[in-house]
């Protein structure tokens, strides 16, 4: 509705636990920004289609678009950096994207510079944050982002995902053993890949329930029902 109405803030921050997918959505934001086809341009969500500049931001090597983590950048002088590239256009995509990934490990001079430009940043300029611990991000910056919470994706939603990788690799799963890994991701399509891959790799054959409860050292859910029925 945002894009439908012309109302794109200037900067936004990405939330939720690892493996919910900040870093991708920014990287679709990022599309949107700049989406270009067959001489239409403009901030637009429909895209069909891979644009002009698609496959380069799909790709993480677009001019335009930035991406920096925060992590191995914490200091005052990698931000001057982008305050002093913010003035200068894009090169070729209509607008300038800096995605800043774990922002929370951002030293506090660092939060400090880049105030002034995310309160009043040029009209060719975005700026989107990702972070897994938002309550370590100051208020002063959190004001003046428009925040956007992730929640953790549905084990039946990772069931499909994982049970669609199984198949491209050839590799034979049962559901029971699906549902056992979708759980234990706890959400994160990372984490739940992860697994997944363990399993692949532990795995003679098919990948059973069996195998995959003696992997992750879980306890066998009949055995469970049996001693709650003996305590009662």
């Amino acid at each position: 509705n945002a894009f439908a109405t012309g109302r794109i803030a200037q900067a936004y921050m990405l939330t939720g636990v690892r493996g919910v997918g900040k870093t991708t959505t920014a990287r679709i934001l990022a599309r949107a920004f700049n989406y270009q086809r067959d001489g239409a341009a403009g901030p637009r969500i429909d895209m069909p289609e891979l644009g002009d500049h698609c496959q380069a931001i799909m790709e993480s090597r677009h001019p335009d678009v930035i991406e920096m983590d925060a992590a191995s950048n914490t200091g005052v002088d990698n931000i001057r950096e982008i305050v002093e590239s913010v003035r200068y256009h894009p090169v070729s995509a209509p607008t300038k994207v800096f995605i800043v990934d774990e922002v929370h490990m951002l030293s506090k001079g660092a939060f400090n510079a880049l105030l002034k430009t995310l309160e009043e940043p040029p009209p060719h300029v975005r700026f989107i944050f990702a972070t897994t611990e938002i309550r370590k991000v100051p208020l002063t910056v959190l004001s003046r982002c428009q925040r956007f919470d992730l929640r953790r994706v549905p084990t039946d939603r990772l069931m499909t995902h994982f049970k669609a990788i199984a198949e491209k690799e050839s590799v034979e799963i049962a559901d029971d053993a699906l549902r056992l890994i979708a759980r234990a991701g706890g959400g994160s399509v990372r984490d739940g890949l992860s697994i997944l891959d363990q399993a692949f790799a532990t795995a003679t054959g098919p990948v059973e329930a069996a195998l995959v409860r003696d992997m992750l050292g879980l306890a066998d859910g009949g055995r469970v029902l049996e001693l709650l029925q003996a305590a009662l």
